[in-house]
């Protein structure tokens, strides 16, 4: 009996890292002049650590090397797009970019940033005083449900509620008060997010081994 050797290949896979994920809180859009915010980076359990975090806007290096980037005191020009990553570790990838953006102005209407199907929306007609007489509508039609303070709860949506809100709130100025209005377009995305599943999933690398494998003939 003799053995021969035949070559063969085997396929070793292994996982790579996950994308950080960004949050907001308070968790509204747009934010309001002179707000304050807090930026999150969330990474995988397994990138944890006591390493630090570097933060990006707009493709540039801002300051900032910890989980979370608070915004204080924000102003227009803190709009742009957002990304962290791990520091010190090169092949560990950045978040997508994370848009914030900044207004000036007496009222602002405000929404989550991303709105799924089965979440509960809220929505907030957001002033940096108390105001009074809020009426909330969508597609131009008043919303008959009650407002706790400055929010309108709506509950549980599907993409039918996506459209054109707006909300009007009555304002004190020097001048006494004045009728203000704000828009705000809802997008409210079906079930399943293919493109923030395929952002998500783990990065796979595949390594080629040669092997031999011995026969007996």
């Amino acid at each position: 009996i003799k053995r021969k050797c035949l070559p063969g290949y085997v396929l070793l896979v292994t996982k790579g890292a996950v994308r950080p994920v960004i949050s907001l809180q308070p968790n509204w859009s747009p934010v309001l002049y002179g707000d304050t915010v807090t930026l999150s980076c969330n990474v995988a359990p397994t990138a944890q650590g006591n390493l630090g975090y570097s933060w990006y806007r707009d493709g540039y290096q801002i300051s900032g090397d910890q989980q979370s980037l608070v915004i204080q005191s924000a102003r227009e020009t803190d709009s742009g797009d957002y990304q962290c990553q791990k520091s010190l570790i090169a092949f560990y990838p950045s978040t997508l970019c994370y848009t914030v953006s900044f207004i000036s102005g007496w009222l602002v209407l405000q929404a989550p940033p991303a709105v799924h199907e089965g979440d509960s929306l809220s929505l907030r007609c957001h002033s940096d005083n108390d105001g009074r007489n809020i009426t909330f509508y969508k597609d131009n039609k008043a919303i008959q449900l009650a407002v706790t303070g400055s929010a309108l709860q709506i509950g549980i949506v599907n993409v039918k509620a996506s459209g054109i809100y707006r909300c009007e709130k009555q304002i004190y100025s020097h001048y006494g008060y004045r009728m203000v209005t704000a828009t705000e377009t809802v997008a409210v995305s079906g079930m399943i997010n293919w493109e923030q599943m395929l952002h998500s999933l783990v990065l796979v690398v595949v390594f080629i081994v040669y092997v031999c494998e011995c026969i007996d003939w």
